[in-house]
């Protein structure tokens, strides 16, 4: 089938590969605007290379406000490049600062199905260095910000969004929390599994999806059980970021298409909205398939999975995977605030973006009945 493919232009993959990282962004200008974490980038053996720089630290996941904040600074300190370092929100934020500081308005201005407005002029140039292993956004076009007033989140999306160069550095991500790095983990597990059934899969997404999710159940597995090693450290940080690429190409499903919506009403973090929905959209989406799409190629996606992850049928692999969340200590969506009264809105705003691309087309009432499950 025809495809297009998107990637970075450079990646660097490796332990200390982030000691490169201001030799790397001098290639793109000499004014750079550091987007970074909070407390936790201090703890970072990288964060010496950046004493002295301007330096704009983001909270939480961000919404508009915050990424017009970070576009004022961007513009006053007059950067020509924009270096990232941090966790999914970080990468998002300076994705949409990049895009939007090099242009005019409101980051609201470019948000899909809010503002609309297109990129006129390229983005500055990013360098992104992820400090989780989960996101990918290091490898992805597009930054999703948070529209509080409307309860939602959006993307601003843009081919020259993807960041000039990836630096990948298993080192960074150790550091994280065990709960950071769990949630983070299944975010990735969930791109790769999403992006392998997708309608939108392809051979060079299967090529990266496949042996990423094995990578990622290691790592995952490894985290669990507290045996977390260099080598599993590294399987997930590429696992993370051949789940960005596979994303990026491939689209994902219902997972994403409910944790949008779900993330805007109630400011649930991504990983965990993910890891909390993926177990039921799953056993949702093999019912369906099973009785309205039995010749579906995804079935046979889904039983390939649980065959290299060891499990006899999809089924034991979604209770597998429920199990693994329990021994990872991620809770239920009712644990971060959802209530049955959330359901119906969030169902009703899931229909946009990655909810075309899911292996088949869920009822309302196949929505309602994942987020309620997942409670």
């Amino acid at each position: 089938m025809p495809f297009t493919f998107i990637t970075p232009p450079e990646i660097l993959f490796g332990h200390d590969q982030s000691s490169r990282t201001l030799e790397v962004a001098r290639r793109f200008g000499s004014r750079f605007f550091l987007v970074t974490g909070g407390r936790s980038f201090e703890t970072l053996a990288v964060a010496k290379l950046f004493f002295g720089l301007p330096r704009w630290s983001v909270s939480g996941e961000p919404d508009v406000a915050t990424v017009d904040e970070g576009v004022r600074r961007c513009r006053e300190a007059g950067a020509d490049v924009v270096v990232a370092v941090g966790g999914g929100s970080v990468m998002d934020a300076a994705k949409a600062v990049a895009g939007v500081a090099a242009n005019e308005g409101s980051v609201r201005d470019y948000l899909e199905q809010v503002g609309d407005r297109k990129l006129a002029t390229p983005p500055l140039p990013l360098i992104a260095v992820p400090t989780t292993a989960g996101s990918g956004s290091e490898a992805t076009k597009n930054a999703v910000i948070r529209v509080p007033d409307l309860k939602v989140k959006r993307s601003i999306r843009h081919d020259l969004l993807v960041p000039r160069v990836a630096i990948v550095d298993p080192d960074l991500s150790a550091a994280a929390p065990r709960p950071v790095a769990a949630s983070a983990g299944l975010d990735a597990f969930t791109h790769l599994l999403e992006g392998y059934v997708s309608t939108g899969a392809h051979a060079m997404t299967d090529a990266l999806a496949l042996p990423g999710i094995r990578k990622a159940a290691r790592g995952l597995r490894a985290l669990a059980e507290g045996n977390h090693t260099a080598e599993s450290q590294e399987a997930m940080a590429l696992a993370s970021l051949w789940g960005g690429i596979v994303l990026a190409n491939a689209g994902l499903g219902a997972v994403h298409g409910l944790v949008a919506p779900l993330g805007g009403r109630c400011a649930i973090p991504h990983g965990i909205g993910c890891a909390c929905l993926l177990v039921e959209t799953m056993k949702t989406n093999l019912v369906a398939l099973r009785q309205r799409a039995p010749q579906s190629p995804a079935l046979e996606r889904y039983q390939k999975v649980a065959r290299r992850l060891s499990f006899r049928s999809p089924e034991d692999l979604a209770e597998g995977l429920a199990a693994l969340r329990r021994l990872l200590g991620v809770g239920s969506l009712a644990s971060f605030g959802v209530t049955p009264d959330d359901i119906a809105p969030i169902v009703k705003a899931s229909r946009g973006g990655s909810m075309k691309y899911n292996p088949i087309e869920l009822t309302d009432a196949e929505l309602e009945g994942i987020v309620r499950a997942s409670l």
